[in-house]
């Protein structure tokens, strides 16, 4: 890549990031002092607009991202990094900034695992999940009794899919107490894929 080439406007170029597996992680913006650091350091570096200085991502958080690849787009006024995350991406504390479902063709799981996300950061009266998501015990003892009325429900051949339900629901809420991405959920199925 020759930087030379590239197009800064009023000295930024946009930064789409995302991870090994494809995943889109975010966009900032980087200036060319920020692209040669990431070049050189083989770590992300931004430019931040707000605070109007270099950054590296991760720095204080810990939640850094190794360099894999870098690519400019056709007309060399973007550019894409691929890295290796290491936790969340988001200030937010989610592994992708790009959450906000606008207009999706995903499927009820994710949207149902969004809202459980949703809830456990804001904990609203009245929610289940408000109540239940950081309670290790409970969910682990919800588990434990979703999992037997399967069983049983299986062997009976009766509210098979009801019970199916709480037991993926209650699988949910474990994977996001522990601050579970929902991509990590899809990408560990898709290595499965035979």
């Amino acid at each position: 890549m020759n930087i030379e080439k590239l197009i800064f406007t009023n000295g930024l170029i946009p930064v789409i990031t995302q991870d090994i597996n494809g995943n889109v992680l975010m966009l900032a913006y980087a200036n060319k002092e920020a692209l040669l650091k990431t070049i050189d350091t083989k770590k992300a570096w931004y430019w931040s607009r707000s605070r109007k200085q270099l950054w590296m991502k991760g720095e204080k958080s810990g939640n850094t991202q190794e360099i894999v690849d870098i690519f400019s787009d056709c007309d060399n006024d973007s550019l894409l990094y691929v890295v290796k995350q290491k936790g969340f991406a988001c200030h937010k504390k989610r592994y992708s900034c790009f959450n906000q479902v606008i207009k999706n063709n995903d499927s009820i799981l994710k949207e149902v695992y969004n809202v459980i996300q949703d809830r456990k950061q804001k904990k609203p009266i009245g929610s289940y999940v408000g109540k239940i998501i950081d309670d290790d015990k409970k969910l682990i003892g919800k588990i434990r009794e979703e999992s037997e009325e399967l069983v049983e429900a299986f062997e009976k051949n009766d509210n098979l899919v009801w019970e199916a339900a709480d037991l993926i629901f209650h699988t949910l809420l474990i994977l996001a107490n522990k601050e579970f991405e929902w991509e990590q959920l899809e990408n560990e199925f898709k290595k499965r894929r035979r």
